[in-house]
C-alpha cells in the first residue's frame, strides 16, 4: 500500500474511536520515520465488543436485581411484622377453642358419670324398697280383711327359680 492510498482513504471516527482504544499500524512516511496512523476497526471487533457490552449490561442489572431481592425495607419488615401479629392471633384463637372443646368435654364426662351414680342409686333404692314391706302387716291385712289362710302341707309345691332376674353390674364383661 502507497503514502498516497493512505492519504486519500477516508476515516469515519466512530470507525476509528472506541471504548477500548483505536486501531493503528506504522506507516513509515516520507522523510523514513514511522507514524502511527489510524486504521478502520474491523466490523467482528466491533461486534465482539458490542456483545460484551451487552453481556457486562445483562450481568449489572442481573446484580442490581439480586441487589434488590435481597435487601431489606421497612414495607417488608412492617408486612411481615404484620403476618407474624395475624398468625400468631389466629393460633391463640384456636387453641382457646380446643381448651374449651376439651373442658366442656371434661364437664359432659362428668355429669354422665353422675347421671350413672344417680341411676344405679334409684335402682337400688326401689329394691330396697320393694324388699323393705312389713311382711307381718301384709299377713295382717290378708287374714282379716281378704280372709285368707295358712296352706296345708299337702298343698305345697317347691320349685327352684334362677336368681337371674336383676343384675347389678359394677364392669364390663368380657
Amino acid at each position: 500500500m502507497s503514502q498516497s492510498s493512505l492519504a486519500e482513504e477516508k476515516f469515519d471516527i466512530s470507525d476509528v474511536y472506541e471504548e477500548k482504544g483505536r486501531y493503528c499500524r506504522f506507516v513509515q512516511t516520507a522523510d523514513g520515520s514511522y507514524v502511527l496512523k489510524p486504521v478502520k476497526v474491523p466490523a467482528h471487533v466491533k461486534a465482539a465488543r458490542a456483545e460484551q457490552r451487552r453481556r457486562r449490561e445483562i450481568r449489572r442489572h442481573a446484580q442490581e436485581n439480586r441487589q434488590r431481592a435481597q435487601s431489606v425495607n421497612a414495607r417488608s419488615v412492617a408486612f411481615l411484622a404484620v403476618a407474624l401479629m395475624f398468625f400468631a392471633m389466629v393460633c391463640c384463637a384456636f387453641l382457646a377453642m380446643q381448651n374449651q372443646v376439651y373442658s366442656r368435654s371434661v364437664r359432659i364426662a362428668s355429669l354422665e358419670a353422675q347421671i350413672s351414680e344417680m341411676a344405679e342409686e334409684n335402682d337400688s333404692t326401689e329394691k330396697r324398697l320393694a324388699a323393705s314391706e312389713n311382711l307381718l302387716e301384709v299377713e295382717m291385712v290378708a287374714r282379716q280383711k281378704l280372709g285368707m289362710q295358712y296352706v296345708d302341707e299337702d298343698q305345697i309345691e317347691y320349685y327352684t327359680a334362677d336368681d337371674s332376674d336383676y343384675m347389678l353390674q359394677y364392669g364390663d364383661v368380657d
